[in-house]
């Protein structure tokens, strides 16, 4: 499977000698479900899109520290290739930023809120999906935003929700996937990344989440069931 990633930013600096960028975080990830999958970029913040929604075999739109509601050349870009995907049907992901760009686009609310959402957070499965396998109704994943979607895209439905964020999934038809947590991040990486982010504007967030870094995480368990989104599979 050739995935294509919408890569909306770099990682933050202090992990990028451990975990190199996005490419790498969802290989790796992936790889743990199904060795082989390959990641093509497109750096969209810089400019680089697709020619065609048909172009690879799906598509992944990833976090940005950006708002999906910010007046940049590249965010309109990239709400109007995700009314492109959607016409063409084209299977699609989208983590934190990506999840907030698919209802943006779609017709639907994204705002930033009073409180910061990152820790180990558990996500509730409220619409129980054919490519939920293996099955779980409780998951642990990273989050790490301040926006967050606020109403549904148009025929969107909320497949999951956790205590901070009442949609933390959802989907659009058989064709687009939206998470807002962070499968991509293992404790190391969040750790990291909250410490560096956060130490000076939110230190009761911050150790609120650094008590989370040891609380079960799935995020193997959500990448497989991405993937089987992703091939269609419903079984």
């Amino acid at each position: 499977m050739r995935i294509g990633l919408l890569r909306c930013d770099e990682i933050y600096e202090g992990l990028r000698p451990r975990y190199e960028g996005y490419q790498k975080l969802f290989t790796d990830l992936f790889s743990a479900v199904e060795p082989g999958v390959e990641f093509v970029d497109y750096p969209v913040m810089e400019g680089t899109f697709p020619s065609a929604p048909d172009e690879l075999d799906g598509w992944l739109i990833t976090g940005s520290a950006r708002g999906a509601y910010e007046d940049e050349p590249w965010i309109h870009d990239l709400l109007d290739l995700v009314r492109d995907l959607d016409s063409a049907r084209a299977p699609t992901v989208g983590v934190c930023f990506g999840h907030q760009v698919i209802a943006e686009a779609l017709g639907g609310r994204v705002e930033r809120v009073g409180s910061l959402g990152i820790g180990n957070r558990a996500i509730h499965v409220d619409q129980r999906e054919g490519w939920m396998t293996p099955g779980h109704d409780t998951v642990g994943i990273f989050y790490c935003h301040h926006d967050q979607v606020l109403d549904l895209p148009r025929g969107g439905r909320r497949i999951a929700s956790s205590a901070h964020c009442p949609v933390a999934a959802l989907a659009v038809g058989d064709h687009f996937l939206g998470i807002q947590a962070h499968p991509e991040f293992d404790a190391a990486y969040a750790d990291v990344l909250y410490r560096g982010r956060y130490s000076a504007s939110s230190p009761g967030a911050l150790n609120d989440a650094l008590e989370t870094l040891d609380a079960p995480l799935h995020r193997v368990e959500v990448a497989e069931w991405m993937i089987r989104f992703l091939r269609g599979d419903s079984a």
